[in-house]
């Protein structure tokens, strides 16, 4: 695997890995783990999109045209208002009321914020926040045609929960993510824009180490490819797609199927 672009943060990292597989080029997210550790300070180079060293090439021409749009970076969250220690303190005092109040008071959508990146008279950014300050949902126009094609919410800490993406710019939110702890757990996407989820991404601890294939109708895997340090380590398919994986190749570093064997009928 080689090095393509250290994004500002996981969650544009994960965008951009998805954007290059509706092109049909593999991209891993390296050390956004790590960016957990240092908890708010910048991710400071950690964050590491790699691919395969024969797509390189491609997948730089990509990004290149992706980084002349000036993307905006979907977790940069707006600067809290002076007034929001105030906004705290009457939370703190709805506590004595009902824990239930202060928890409806807090997430109540009640103040929006917008931005226009390119001054072009158009809000590339939006972001709902609580009365007390914290982000409630964003969403995001990367490419600046005057639609957003990005957007997420967030739970009660400030992290990103759940989100959906644009990939392709078309209109169509075709990526649909999860997350915890600001940490992404699963992506399913519509590849092929027939609006049926044929790919799902699988993450432990924010680390991606599944890529599954689905058949569309019904939902099964056709093809699951385990991920061991970014690379693929086996694949397990389904030959005769009859809804079960009967066939396991074992990968070397370089990629090349090393040994085959059958799998046991369940």
């Amino acid at each position: 695997m080689q090095s393509l672009y250290q994004p500002a943060s996981a969650v544009e990292g994960h965008m951009l890995a998805d954007l290059l597989r509706q092109q049909g080029i593999e991209a891993t997210v390296l050390g956004e783990h790590l960016q957990g550790a240092i908890g708010e300070l910048p991710a400071a180079g950690l964050i590491r999109l790699v691919v395969a060293e024969e797509d390189h090439a491609r997948a730089r021409e990509i990004i290149e045209r992706w980084e002349a749009t000036a993307v905006v970076d979907p977790v940069q969250r707006p600067a809290p208002s002076p007034s929001s220690s105030r906004h705290v303190v009457w939370g703190l005092a709805g506590l004595l009321i009902g824990g239930a109040l202060c928890l409806a008071w807090l997430r109540a959508p009640t103040r929006e914020t917008e931005r226009d990146h390119n001054q072009d008279g158009l809000t590339d950014e939006r972001w709902t926040l609580s009365p007390a300050g914290s982000a409630l949902e964003s969403h995001f126009d990367r490419n600046f045609d005057g639609r957003m094609d990005a957007r997420f919410r967030y739970d009660g800490q400030g992290q990103v929960s759940e989100g959906e993406s644009d990939d392709d710019f078309d209109g169509v939110f075709e990526s649909h993510h999860r997350y915890r702890l600001g940490n992404p757990v699963q992506s399913e996407i519509d590849t092929d824009g027939d609006r049926l989820i044929d790919q799902r991404l699988q993450y432990t601890h924010g680390v991606l180490d599944t890529v599954v294939t689905l058949q569309p109708r019904t939902g099964l895997p056709t093809r699951v490819e385990h991920l061991r340090l970014s690379r693929i380590d086996h694949v397990d398919r389904d030959t005769d797609l009859d809804g079960t994986l009967d066939l396991r190749e074992h990968h070397n570093a370089l990629g090349q199927v090393t040994r085959t064997e059958r799998l046991a009928t369940p």
